[in-house]
């Protein structure tokens, strides 16, 4: 029940990922990491136990993981950029994840947004 629910918020990241306007909360973007570590976590493990043997499966598995990978580095930067408009922040700040660590921006699980239109759009619908 609580999948069917969370669900939409993580398809609805994947087809933003082009857009860097509006905002997005706090759900949108736990749900995202959550749904990550969902999928990603079955390749870690089977690339770790599996992956010195050159079978087919195993490259068909590469590629897919590839683009896996590459479709969650530009959501996730989307949704990091919109996830900080919704904190009243301007894009930017995304540079601070090359400089500091980027688990300070498990930080913006924690942050409450604007809760009121800000010069990055409305709140977000949670």
């Amino acid at each position: 029940m609580m999948i069917k629910s969370i669900f939409p918020l993580f398809i609805g990241s994947i087809k933003k990922m082009f857009n860097l306007k509006g905002r997005s909360g706090k759900k949108e973007y736990i749900t995202f990491t959550f749904f990550e570590f969902l999928i990603f976590t079955p390749y870690a493990i089977w690339f770790k136990y599996y992956s010195e043997n050159p079978s087919t499966i195993n490259v068909i598995l590469l590629i897919g993981f590839f683009i896996l990978i590459f479709i969650y580095i530009i959501s996730s930067y989307s949704l990091t950029v919109r996830r900080l408009h919704d904190c009243g922040l301007s894009g930017w700040w995304y540079i601070l994840n090359f400089i500091f660590s980027p688990f300070i921006f498990l930080i913006l699980c924690f942050i409450k947004g604007d809760k009121n239109k800000n010069k990055y759009g409305a709140p977000p619908e949670e």
